[in-house]
Formats: structure tokens, C-alpha cells, sequence
């Protein structure tokens, strides 16, 4: 008997250690079959104890900008609130902010105040399907059938028509209130509609949702965690991250815009507009980490140049890969509640105005703002 337990406790003890160090290799060796399995198991991806070296840092400028004055008078002058940063010669040369992020008589914006980036998502998700596609994962000509075959049409329309927001698909019901992407993807699914114009602009978020779960299906990684790997963890971006819920939407700026009495209120039901668009919309950014980003884009860093060409390319004014792109320069401008983002590039990705606010007073459109700004320091 004795010689049995004594038997019985060496093989748990060998079990136990073996199992440690199965469990030690799944969770921290990032590179092991195990760890991937590990990943799927638990939903989540793990960090890894090793330090990662930073891909891209943004140049920064000693001096401040020489048109600096002139940006604090346009903003002053225009009434316009939030982080504004102005790149020149692919460099950071002057950040700045204004306004409240609490009214009446909260907190300041600063230069690392954080504020949901709206339609600013749609290029970093853009870029994400062309790095898939530059590493033979997907391609832009494939068919949306290869991933969503329900879909009316899906054999017509192809990952291309998707990022230049050409599919033809819309969305005319109203989406449910959750913090959960998989549910709001399956429901996209069941009730987006195809007009049958394929081809033909269409601002429609569906797009950019299909999209993220396409990136899902392609990478074999939730959206979120592609995009935490792939750019925020590799840029180090530390005011940068997901809204899931009220607690991170707390550490925001939050969102006002004028009354009928002439003062300011603050938006309400920011959760519900933020949950229907979960993939394409969901991201909150300082103004520096968002021109961080998109510099780190538009450098040939995360895909190669060529890709970036062909990705937001165009001779004439259209939609293409998340910006409204043009000759001169590229625009991107968008809503979310009352978060507004409003960012203008040249052609030769070197200068350009990125603004971040949350409040924009009633008679400037999205649209203008960073033009106003834009056309104050290069024009």
C-alpha cells in the first residue's frame, strides 16, 4: 500500500509540473501552437512579458510652428474646441487645445484628452484589410460570398466595392443597443439590403462592419485584438483604446452641442450610437496618437507605400480606403454623437491639419473645420 501512494504521488507531482509548464508555455510564449489555442479558449488576447520595441514614432519638432499664432486665432475665432495637431514636413510641430471636455465648468481639453474618433476609424480598418491583403490573407477582388453568403448579392460585390463604400448595401433597420460585436455582425448580416447599384457611392456604415469581420475571419483574431497587436501595442499609443462601456466612456471628453436656449447640453445615448457601429466605430484616441497613426499609415511602416497608394489613390475627388480623397490632398470627416473628427492631408502625406473635438458650434459642419485650419498654415 505504501508503495502504491508513494507511486501515486510522484506521477500527480510529475502531472503538476507537466501541466505548469504546458499552461506557462500557452500563456507567455507568444510564438507556441499552445498559446494560440490558449488565445481562442479564453477570447482574449494575453500580453506578452517581452517588451515590445515601439514600430514608429512621430517626429516632433524643437520649435513650435510658425504659423502657430495663426491656428490659436482661427480656433478662437471660429469658436472651435477640442486637440488640433498640425503636421509639416511629416513632422509634428504644434499641438494644441481648447474648450472644455466637461461642462460648464469642468476639466480643460489638453493635448492628451481623449475623444471618440468616429469615421477616423475607417482608414486604420481600411489599412488593416490591405495588410491582410499584402500578406496573401484576402484579396480586394475577392467575392463577399467568400465570407458572407446569405447576403443578397454577396457574389457581385467584392472587398474592394466594401472599402470604397460601392457595395450597394445598406442598413435601413434600426440596430440593437450591445457591447457585444459578434451579436451586432450576425445582425448586420441578417438585415442588410442590397439595392442592386454596385458600384455606385454610398456612405453607409455596413461597409466598414463587414469589413472588421472579414479582418475577423481573414486573421483568425478578434477585430479588437487585430488592431491592439497590429497598431496600438506596436505604436505604444497610451490615450488610445476601445469604448466597451460606461466606465472607459467616463474617461472621455464628453460630447455637448448647443441647446434651443443658447447654451451647451450634453449629448445623451452616446451608448446606443456607439453600439450599433461596433466595429468600424468604436475607438477613442488622444488627437497625437490619432496623427500618430495615420502617419505611421501614410509612411509605408504598416503596409508598403505602393499599398498605400493603391489603397487611398485617386486623381479625382471620391471615397476610397476610409478618406474622401483628392489631387491636392486628402480629407476624412465624420460624427459620432457629438464627437466630431476632422483631419486634411496633402497628396504627398507630409502636411496636414488632425482635429479631435467634442462640440462644434451649430452652423460649422465637419467638413470645415480642419479646412479652416488647414488652409490658415499651408495656404
Amino acid at each position: 500500500m505504501k508503495k502504491f501512494l508513494a507511486w501515486f504521488l510522484l506521477i500527480v507531482i510529475v502531472l503538476l509540473v507537466f501541466g505548469g509548464g504546458c499552461f506557462a508555455l500557452a500563456k507567455y510564449n507568444t510564438n507556441s501552437l499552445a498559446h494560440s489555442y490558449y488565445q481562442k479558449l479564453t477570447g482574449k488576447p494575453v500580453r506578452s512579458s517581452k517588451k515590445l520595441e515601439t514600430a514608429y514614432k512621430v517626429p516632433v519638432t524643437t520649435q513650435k510652428d510658425k504659423a502657430a499664432s495663426k491656428v490659436d486665432s482661427a480656433l478662437k475665432t471660429n469658436n472651435l474646441v477640442g486637440s488640433t495637431a498640425i503636421i509639416r514636413k511629416g513632422q509634428l510641430t504644434y499641438l494644441t487645445a481648447t474648450g472644455r471636455s466637461h461642462y460648464p465648468g469642468g476639466s480643460k481639453n489638453t493635448n492628451t484628452t481623449r475623444y471618440q474618433i468616429g469615421s477616423a476609424q475607417d482608414l486604420i480598418t481600411a489599412a488593416s484589410v490591405m495588410k491582410l491583403s499584402q500578406q496573401k490573407k484576402l484579396k480586394l477582388s475577392d467575392k463577399l460570398s467568400k465570407y458572407y453568403p446569405k447576403i443578397s448579392g454577396a457574389k457581385q460585390i467584392t472587398v474592394k466595392n466594401l472599402l470604397n463604400m460601392t457595395s450597394g448595401l445598406s442598413i435601413t433597420a434600426t440596430p440593437p443597443g450591445t457591447d457585444s460585436f459578434p451579436t451586432l455582425l450576425s445582425w448586420n448580416e441578417r438585415n442588410v439590403q442590397n439595392s442592386g447599384q454596385t458600384g455606385s457611392y454610398d456612405y453607409q456604415a455596413v461597409n466598414y462592419v463587414l469589413l472588421s469581420g472579414i479582418i475577423q475571419i481573414a486573421s483568425d483574431q478578434p477585430y479588437r485584438e487585430f488592431i491592439q497587436t497590429q497598431v496600438i501595442d506596436k505604436l505604444n499609443l497610451k490615450n488610445t483604446g476601445f469604448v466597451l462601456n460606461s466606465t472607459k466612456r467616463d474617461k472621455l471628453a464628453t460630447s455637448y452641442e448647443d441647446s434651443y436656449s443658447g447654451g451647451k447640453v450634453a449629448v445623451t445615448g452616446m451608448a446606443k450610437v456607439q453600439s450599433t457601429k461596433l466595429g468600424p466605430y468604436q475607438m477613442y484616441m488622444s488627437t497625437r496618437d490619432l496623427a500618430t497613426t495615420y502617419l505611421y499609415i501614410l509612411s509605408g511602416k504598416f503596409i508598403k507605400s505602393t499599398n498605400v497608394d493603391k489603397l487611398i489613390g485617386s486623381s479625382k475627388p471620391s471615397f476610397v480606403g476610409g478618406v474622401y480623397s483628392g489631387k491636392n490632398y486628402f480629407t476624412v470627416h465624420g460624427q459620432l454623437g457629438g464627437y466630431q473628427d476632422s483631419i486634411q492631408i496633402d497628396a504627398g502625406k507630409k502636411n496636414g491639419v488632425v482635429l479631435l473635438t467634442n462640440y462644434v458650434p451649430t452652423g460649422i459642419k465637419n467638413t470645415q473645420t480642419a479646412p479652416i485650419i488647414y488652409n490658415t498654415v499651408f495656404k
